[in-house]
């Protein structure tokens, strides 16, 4: 028979393992979702650069979006 104790520190141990788990997912879920919102707003930018030095545009050149250094 195993002890009440051993029971209570492996249950203990396997629910610590597994909150870890879904909190390191659910980090990693909203850090995705942030890179990817960063991500179009960095081709956005680029892609203006782009149309402004094909176009012949003088300076300046189109500003950043405003959340993308933040």
């Amino acid at each position: 028979m195993i002890p009440d104790s051993l029971v209570i520190a492996i249950l203990s141990f396997v629910g610590l393992v597994l909150v870890a788990l879904i909190t390191g997912g659910i980090t990693l879920t909203i850090q995705l979702t942030k890179w990817q919102a960063d991500n179009r707003r960095l081709w956005l930018w680029n892609r203006e650069l782009v149309d402004h030095i094909y176009r012949g545009l003088p300076p300046p050149p189109p500003p950043p979006p405003a959340e993308l250094f933040d």
